[in-house]
């Protein structure tokens, strides 16, 4: 055996053995896309308002804002892309829960800091039968209660017609009692556009909030703000909603708050991130939220192995019949073939979707078109008398060009797919690039290695006797 002809054997042997080392097992380090592992298919419609106007700019800032919440979030592989000029579609495989999900990427996140000008009387709690002695009470105490809702919602149109002569002012729900509870708030004073940081944590009673930061400019404006209104009230508006309006006790400096509530651990780290990631630009409607189950995704699964097993053990039978041991070498790079393919999705991280599973069928297919090509040429040289050797290595020179044009154009048409595709078509892309590169290998390195392994042991056993 030459020297070139040992390398190359000790090439496949290197590859195969870290392929094995590094995929194995395979189950559970591939990321299976929407239509395999289930999970959320969310699709926005952008809304123009007065102060937010709607164009390519303004959804490209939306898309990027939805990005960075998804990605912190931690969902695996999202597809988050424009559709037409008002609609974003947003795929986040394996999510359980796609009301919180949509919580997170719904919701706009605006974040203020408000002077309380006036708060309305909170409304008592709502009676219960229980704690009164008989029926007549109750009335009444209901009586009274009904009259406390109505003044509180009355006091809600009153801060609106103070709220028109106050430049900047707005009137504000508060979060614990719904609707029942206004406050009259001044202009804004720190917005959240300044902030710099915000993450969940625990306030010193063990309640979760989220901490935040401002940058030099907001910090500077929560400290006037907060040294101005010494002993009076600041409140903490998201969306709209005061989530809190705290007594300022002095100065805060620093740039340094915390927004508490009644917060979830969960809840809370929905709106950091939130927070963190940035106002949405415009505002999104939800038009359509669709939930995959898994249950679709293991049929899909199993019906996409399925036909890859009858299709390549097919081609194995056909090979071995045909050209039976070199057959049998093909059908070995075959195998090296899959391996690479699974390989190669594994460290590129990429994403297996039902058209990838189409897109790696095609691959067994191309791969052994291109031992079949080989075992022509190989042919057509014995014929015109050279010796199993000879035939080989004329064999392979001849076929090696046409294998390459027909992968690299195929390869070309993988690329744009992959480039200018999206979702599902960008998978077959992936899988189908990957499968090509592993399958010219597996043809001109892998097949190679075996026939020259046996052929010139065959030969050197020949000059023995």
């Amino acid at each position: 055996m030459l020297r070139r002809d040992r390398t190359r054997l000790w090439i496949v042997v290197v590859v195969v053995v870290a392929a094995l080392a590094y995929s194995w097992p395979i189950k559970g380090k591939i990321n299976l896309g929407l239509d395999l592992e289930g999970g959320a298919h969310i699709v926005l419609q952008a809304k123009e308002t007065d102060g937010n106007p709607l164009g390519d700019d303004g959804l490209d800032r939306l898309v990027a804002i939805l990005r960075n919440r998804v990605d912190q979030y931690g969902v695996t592989e999202p597809i988050i892309q424009k559709s037409g000029e008002d609609r974003v579609i947003i795929d986040l495989p394996g999510v359980q829960d796609p009301s919180a999900a949509l919580d997170l990427i719904g919701k706009t996140a605006l974040l203020e800091f408000r002077e309380v000008l006036d708060i309305s009387e909170s409304p008592p709690p709502v009676p219960v039968r229980g704690n009164y002695d008989n029926d007549e009470q109750f009335v009444r105490a209901q009586e009274r209660w009904n009259a406390a809702v109505e003044n509180a919602k009355n006091a809600g149109t009153r801060f609106a017609e103070r709220a028109k002569d106050i430049e900047g002012a707005i009137v504000s729900s508060g979060e614990d009692e719904g609707a029942s509870r206004f406050f009259l708030l001044s202009n804004t004073l720190v917005a959240g556009k300044d902030l710099k940081d915000a993450y969940a944590n625990f306030d010193q009673w063990g309640q979760m909030g989220v901490s935040i930061s401002f940058n030099d400019e907001g910090a500077q404006a929560f400290e006037e703000a907060t040294g101005r209104l010494v002993a009076r009230r600041l409140a903490i508006v998201l969306d709209g909603v005061t989530i809190s309006a705290p007594q300022v006790q002095g100065r805060i400096a620093g740039g340094n708050a915390q927004i508490t509530g009644r917060f979830s651990q969960e809840e809370a780290t929905r709106l950091s991130i939130m927070l963190k990631a940035g106002a949405l630009p415009v505002n999104v409607e939800v038009a359509e939220n669709r939930s995959v189950g898994p249950s679709l995704g293991a049929d899909s699964i199993r019906q996409g192995i399925q036909a890859g097993l009858i299709g390549a053990g097919l081609v194995f039978v056909f090979m071995l019949i045909y050209y039976r041991f070199n057959g049998l070498a093909a059908d070995i790079a075959l195998m090296v073939t899959i391996l690479l393919v699974f390989t190669g999705l594994i460290a590129f991280n990429a994403t297996l979707t039902l058209p990838g599973i189409a897109g790696i069928i095609l691959t067994i297919g191309m791969a052994v078109d291109g031992n079949v090509l080989i075992y022509e040429r190989i042919k057509e040289e014995r014929r015109a008398g050279k010796t199993p050797l000879a035939a080989l290595d004329a064999g392979f020179r001849k076929a090696l060009v046409t294998i390459l044009d027909s992968n690299i154009t195929t390869l070309i048409a993988a690329v744009v797919l992959f480039y200018f595709g999206t979702g599902s078509v960008r998978g077959f892309g992936v899988t189908l690039s990957i499968g090509l590169v592993a399958s010219v290998f597996s043809n001109v390195v892998v097949t190679r290695a075996i026939l020259q392994l046996v052929m010139g042991s065959k030969q050197h056993a020949l000059k023995q006797s």
